[in-house]
């Protein structure tokens, strides 16, 4: 059974990750709610300002075991959204962020002593459906999870298998959840795709027939915070997204309407999207070239390909899904996007 019922509601709450996009919108979440959340995080100074305020912040980093056991004190829930999630790094920066940083969580977890033992912790691990690799059809958590051809998805599902064989051999009680595409107010997503939307060269890959995997942030929050307390979230692994499937196609259509884009949308097969990806690759790397690639297969693959796998493991266990629906999601997604945009003008 999850800590949180038998540990009391007082016990602090931590977040990894809270200067982030999901961890940051979760611990604004437990702010709100009357929580004073604890966070882990290595610049405070990157972190919302009512998050600064309000939270108990803490400075340390997941590969300095040390900096970890005043974190972890006392905690009977922690929810780990730390992770390197960029589309484009080396190996060894994944391996180090999303496992050797899982490894070092545990163990420090398992360490606290009396005050809270192990069999009283519970931990919500925010993986991703990237685990699968990208397959043509939608998957089931019970399909391999490997992580495919590219190192973020690889990192991860190797992170998640080490939590879930290190977590219960400690005895701590775990929730792994596997989100798609998460959207919203501050996404990556919408940030990135509403630029290139708006002036620039945008891909879709084709026809953008494929499910998008469409996730509103508060939605995933909503699941995150049932995944703390449910019993049935217990040692659980679910996909998450909305329960509305989305193409990219009617995605990129709606934010390039909503933000009123003049970029240009792209159309290839994707044949022909993988091998321009593939040689715009190459030449990036064969010069030694800084940044991301303007085009590169992963990218291709998550627009190539179905991102809206199965939640009906996440429906029968009595999560709550999909309270935003889609409409009002991306009028907040757009709205905030728009926002940013005349902040810059007038910056």
């Amino acid at each position: 059974m999850p800590a949180s019922h038998e540990s009391g509601a007082d016990a602090p709450m931590l977040v990894t990750g809270a200067t982030g996009f999901i961890g940051g919108r979760l611990a604004l979440r437990l702010l709100e709610q009357g929580h004073r959340p604890r966070l882990l995080v290595r610049d405070p100074g990157r972190l919302h300002p009512r998050l600064r305020e309000g939270a108990q912040v803490l400075r340390g980093d997941l590969l300095e075991p040390a900096s970890l056991l005043p974190a972890v004190q006392g905690c009977a829930r922690v929810f780990h959204c730390a992770a390197n999630v960029a589309t484009w790094d080396r190996a060894e920066a994944y391996e180090a962020a999303n496992v050797d940083g899982v490894r070092n969580l545990l163990r420090a977890l398992a360490a606290q002593g009396p005050e809270v033992p192990a069999h009283r912790v519970h931990l919500v691990h925010l993986s991703t459906v990237d685990v699968y690799g990208y397959p043509r059809q939608p998957a089931d958590e019970a399909a391999p999870c490997e992580g495919g051809d590219f190192g973020y998805g690889r990192s991860k599902a190797r992170g998640e298998a080490l939590l879930r064989a290190e977590a219960t051999r400690l005895g701590l009680s775990w929730c792994v959840l596997r989100p798609a595409n998460v959207m919203g107010p501050g996404s990556p997503f919408i940030q990135r795709i509403g630029d290139e939307l708006r002036a620039g060269l945008m891909l879709r890959v084709g026809g953008g027939r494929a499910d998008c995997g469409f996730l509103d942030i508060d939605n995933l929050l909503d699941v995150m915070l049932w995944a703390a307390q449910a019993p049935e979230a217990h040692q659980g692994v679910f996909n998450v997204r909305d329960p509305l499937g989305i193409s990219w196609a009617r995605f990129l259509a709606d934010l390039r309407a909503g933000i009123g884009g003049k970029g240009l949308v792209l159309d290839l097969p994707e044949p022909l999207a993988e091998a321009a990806a593939r040689l715009l690759q190459a030449g990036h790397r064969l010069l030694r070239l800084r940044g991301e690639p303007l085009l590169h297969p992963l990218l291709v693959r998550m627009f190539a390909r179905s991102c809206g796998h199965s939640i009906e493991r996440l429906r029968a266990a009595g999560a709550p899904l999909g309270a935003v629906g889609y409409e009002a999601a991306m009028q907040r997604s757009t709205r905030w996007y728009l926002d940013q945009r005349s902040g810059h003008a007038r910056g």
